[in-house]
This record gives C-alpha cells, structure tokens and sequence, in this order.
C-alpha cells in the first residue's frame, strides 16, 4: 500500500484525537471520496461483525414448531427480520448520515466556499463522521459479551447492538423496558451525535479561515435537529419496506 492511501486508512483514527490536522490533510489532499470511502469501510466492517451472532440469537427465537403453517410464517418473519438487521449494519445512524448531507447542503452557501474549495467541505464532513467507529465498536462488544436474556424475541436479535447506549438510555440502564420515547431520543441525541456535531463545527471553522463564530456550532446542531425530525417522520415507513 502507497504511502499516500495509508495516509487515508489512518484519517478516522486521526480524526477522533486530532481533528485539525486530520482536517489539513484531507482539505490540502482534495480528495474527498478517500476520506468518505476510509470512515465508511471501518463502519460497515465493524457493523457486518455483529451480523452472526444476531442470527445466532435470531435461530434460537424462531425454531420449528412442526406446524407447518406456523413455520411458514416464521420464515417469513425470519427473512423479513434478517434484511432489517442486514440493513441496519450497512447503514449506520441514518440521523447522523442524513445530517451529514444537510451540513453538506447548508454550509456551502452560508462559508459561500469557491469551487475548488468544494472537495475539502466533502472531506471535513465525512471525517467528522469518524466517532461512529467508536460506536461500532461498542456495538461489536456489547453484542458479543452481553447475554441476550432468557426469554428471546426476534427483536432481541436486532436490538443487540444497541444496547451499547451513549444517551438518554444510559439512565435506564439494567432496566427490564425502556420507555419508547427514550429509545426514539437515543438513536438521535447521544455523545456520539454530539462529538459529531463537534468535529462538524471545527471543520466548519478551518474552511471559514476566520475567528471562532456561534454559527459554526449552530449550524451543525440544528443540521441534527432537522435529520431527528425526519428519520423521526420516516422511520417507520422505511422498516416497514425492508419488512414486507
């Protein structure tokens, strides 16, 4: 491997302790899709990780009953409940991936950024997607060190890697049942997001070339606002179509 592309495998860890040079590199190299496509080969590699231990719990929920109508329904919950775990492994934090693209979307006029300054507003913002490997590994871990319980649900199959909780849960934690408002807020507003928020508004500040100013935090934090809202609004919708 060249030494330039080793410099790009290394741009997430650099990224999470030391964004301002993880942001010089990556605006000076312009070349955005090497630091998106670093970020999103660890995300996706670390979440594909805790695929077989899900189906693992999955199998031990939905074993033949005999009935071979009971069974055919099963199976059919099986594979529905397979894709949503596949999908939510590929797809990271859709909150944040979505507030990604707003950022994207709002900075551009508002730092009012030349065209060649384009490619560093790409870079900056991919790599303040960078905590996500944090939380992929504290998935991974949880999923394979923490035992699913005793009565299994297939949606205990698909719920455990997020019992690694960085929010609202946290104040939950060891509880049987989580109230369903406190779960909806967890998938959105945790230290995750926030530390991506972060990374966001430093990056913001290194392409502005000016003194620190409040819009370089607000801009990211109501980014995250707007992308809680509309996975909020359209969740749902979603899971039902990787369902049927």
């Amino acid at each position: 491997m060249s030494t330039g592309l080793a410099q790009w495998w290394r741009l997430p860890g650099l990224a999470l302790v030391d964004p301002w040079t993880a942001y010089r590199g990556a605006v000076q190299a312009r070349r955005p899709i090497l630091a998106l496509a670093s970020i999103g080969a660890v995300v996706v590699a670390l979440g594909v990780a805790t695929v077989p231990r899900q189906v693992a719990i999955l199998n031990r929920t939905l074993v033949s009953l005999g009935d071979a109508a009971l069974d055919a329904q099963r199976e059919v919950l099986r594979a529905g409940v397979l894709r949503l775990i596949v999908v939510d492994r590929l797809v990271p934090s859709p909150t944040l991936l979505v507030a990604a693209i707003l950022v994207l979307v709002a900075a551009e006029p508002v730092l009012m950024l030349a065209r060649d300054q384009r490619p560093g507003l790409v870079a900056v913002i991919g790599l303040g997607l960078a905590p996500l490997v944090v939380q992929r590994v504290g998935e991974l871990a949880v999923t394979y060190l923490l035992g699913p319980g005793a009565h299994l649900t297939a949606g205990d199959a698909i719920m455990a890697p997020h019992r690694f909780a960085t929010g609202p849960a946290l104040f939950w934690a060891g509880s049987v049942t989580v109230p369903e408002w406190v779960e909806l807020l967890e998938t959105r507003v945790n230290l995750v997001s926030v530390w991506c928020a972060g990374l966001w508004a430093l990056g913001l500040h290194s392409l502005d070339g000016r003194s620190w100013a409040p819009w370089h935090l607000a801009l990211p934090i109501l980014c995250l606002a707007g992308a809680g809202v509309l996975t909020w609004a359209f969740g749902p919708m979603v899971i039902q179509i990787v369902l049927r």
